[in-house]
């Protein structure tokens, strides 16, 4: 019986259907597609601000740290202007209560002067007219009392000097009281300066944010303002695209029964560079089915549908922008 080679074509031509069934209909398989994704980065600032300086321009390739756009704010001036004349008016008040404070102290030891003065005066008359009693009694021939003075010139001029002891007494109290204030009024504006000091401080710190740097290797996509412009609060300043891709979106075949949860790692591997590899960590997904993008597909023309995942790789990864993963499960 002779051999017909159509019935070996029809069974090879079965088999490829099958292949082409299995293979690209994802039964039965475990690795999928996938494209590299940057995720932009925004960039705006949480106050008011007038643009000062745009140093850079759309395309321009930037590195972390770089200096993008210099702002200025008004308000920090006047806010400077503002605690430094509270500073200056604080100084004026202490001053010039130090000032009469000095003058109490100065009058406070005049009036002890005086006052000492006049209680020593006294004690010096009686004994000066002790003395001249004294010499009248000698020359008339009469005798002294028995301690050389009357009791009663005693007795005053004791309670002179008893006098002189308390009002050095209340002498030091009051002393000790004006210094005390002072020492006090002194601590009261060092305080109210220390307080305002700490919001020059706060002011300069605000200054030195008025710079708007790059928080990542990258370029510049796009600037939405220009110098001189007044802009809000969180307005879009500028935006900017990591140089190295963030995550990967891919697809998993509608018909593929595979299971996985947030934090599951897959190894990846470039479609095109077989020998660029790496590995990423699932951080979501979409239960969804949807129809996968034209390169996504195994086949381009045959229309596919999938769910959506998203992996994210490491920042020093390997692989381009929008590059073609192979997607492997474990």
């Amino acid at each position: 019986m002779k051999f017909n080679v159509l019935y070996l074509v029809w069974a090879l031509a079965f088999l490829a259907c099958f292949w082409l069934k299995d293979n690209f209909m994802g039964r039965g398989n475990t690795a999928f597609f996938g494209a590299t994704e940057t995720e932009s980065r925004i960039l705006n600032f949480d106050n008011p601000v007038i643009i000062q300086d745009v140093l850079v321009k759309t395309g321009d390739e930037v590195q972390a740290g770089d200096t993008l756009m210099v702002f200025y704010r008004a308000e920090l001036d006047q806010e400077t202007a503002n605690r430094l004349g509270d500073i200056n008016q604080f100084n004026v008040e202490k001053n010039a209560k130090n000032s009469i404070l000095d003058k109490s102290l100065d009058v406070l030891k005049a009036q002890h002067q005086a006052k000492l003065s006049e209680l020593q005066a006294q004690i010096r008359i009686e004994e000066a007219e002790y003395q001249a009693e004294s010499g009248v009694r000698k020359l008339l021939g009469e005798s002294d009392t028995a301690n050389g003075i009357d009791p009663l010139r005693a007795e005053k001029i004791a309670a002179l000097r008893t006098q002189i002891q308390q009002n050095e007494q209340e002498y030091a109290v009051q002393i000790k009281e004006l210094k005390a204030e002072r020492s006090a009024n002194q601590s009261i504006f060092d305080a109210r300066n220390a307080k305002v000091q700490v919001e020059l401080d706060f002011v300069k710190a605000e200054r030195q944010r008025l710079v708007l740097t790059a928080p990542v290797d990258g370029f510049v996509e796009s600037i939405t303002v220009g110098t001189n412009e007044i802009v809000p609060q969180y307005k879009e300043l500028i935006k900017i695209n990591p140089r190295q891709p963030t995550r990967i979106r891919g697809f998993i075949y509608e018909s593929a029964e595979i299971s996985y949860k947030l934090g599951d790692t897959v190894k990846l591997s470039s479609y095109s560079r077989r020998n660029v590899r790496g590995n990423g960590v699932i951080i979501g997904g979409n239960p969804q089915v949807v129809e996968l993008p034209v390169r996504l597909r195994k086949v381009a023309e045959l229309r596919t549908w999938g769910r959506e995942l998203y992996i994210k790789i490491p920042s020093d990864n390997p692989f381009f922008l929008n590059e073609k993963i192979v997607i492997s499960f474990e």
